[in-house]
């Protein structure tokens, strides 16, 4: 049986360089702390024996998510930390809103409603009615029922200009 100690160094150094690549994926800040948080662990680890080599990079990949989901709990454990007031928020610096207001909502989304009446598919049209007017108590939608739906959106988004 092989333990951590039997692995010769080119092994180690392929892991670090795996793991530093897993934890990039995962969206991790520190890769290199993280990987090497990992490699520390199973190196402090004497008791642990696996029995191919080839083993030691799957028995990194699962320590690797232990402590990947140890930082998780660790981020949301600080997450509810009271913020500064002295910041500034990013809205601060708008000046408004800039769009429409009031009548002008109702007299564009009448607008809308020709053109896609006028422009769009019989079942294109029906897929969005049937979006406006759905509750969310209903039933669940089936898959082509939303894409059906999504396209017809697109669509029109295309021939009304919206982005």
């Amino acid at each position: 049986m092989l333990s951590c100690r039997s692995i010769p160094d080119e092994k180690w150094v392929h892991a670090h360089k795996a793991l530093v690549r897993f934890f990039t994926h995962k969206g991790i800040l520190n890769p290199e702390d993280m990987a090497q948080e990992t490699l520390t662990i199973l190196w402090s680890r004497e008791d642990y024996q696996f029995e191919k080599e080839e083993d030691f990079l799957r028995v990194c990949y699962g320590f690797a998510k232990n402590i990947l989901r140890e930082g998780y709990r660790i981020n949301r454990k600080y997450a509810a930390e009271e913020l500064d007031p002295s910041v500034e928020s990013p809205e601060q610096g708008i000046q408004g809103v800039q769009g429409l207001e009031g009548s002008e909502v109702n007299v564009f989304l009448e607008e809308v409603c020709r053109r896609a009446e006028a422009e769009l598919q019989q079942q294109e049209w029906a897929a969005i009615q049937a979006a406006i007017h759905r509750d969310n108590q209903g039933q669940p939608v089936d898959t082509k029922q939303r894409v059906r739906l999504y396209r017809a959106r697109k669509k029109l988004a295309k021939l009304t200009g919206w982005r």
